[in-house]
């Protein structure tokens, strides 16, 4: 799948600029956990998608405040998140290029 972010100043106007990579936020994530939504119903087999090293931990933060009743259940959902998606690193080259892909 790919995903087209908003021109920009030089480029063609009639198209986006193909992203190769989608870069997952957290939210997305929290919403499927929450939705009991299977992590193949929220990726697809096509899709080329990572996780920024600070959502990784954003997740993990999650599983830590979880209460006793939720803890198990988001622990292994993350768990198979972590195990199945690409850790990107995210330092401040990677969050320029970012921003000006979605600006």
């Amino acid at each position: 799948m790919a995903f087209r972010a908003a021109p920009h100043e030089g480029d063609d106007p009639g198209r986006g600029t193909v992203l190769d990579r989608l870069i997952l936020d957290t939210t997305v994530l929290i919403r499927a956990e929450r939705d009991n939504a299977a992590l193949e119903e929220v990726i697809g087999d096509d899709d080329d998608v990572a996780l920024a090293a600070v959502t990784a931990a954003e997740l993990l933060v999650g599983v830590e405040l979880a209460d006793r009743r939720r803890r198990l259940v988001r622990e292994k959902y993350v768990d198979k998140v972590l195990e199945t998606i690409p850790i990107e690193s995210y330092d401040l080259e990677v969050a320029r290029a970012h921003a000006r892909l979605l600006a």
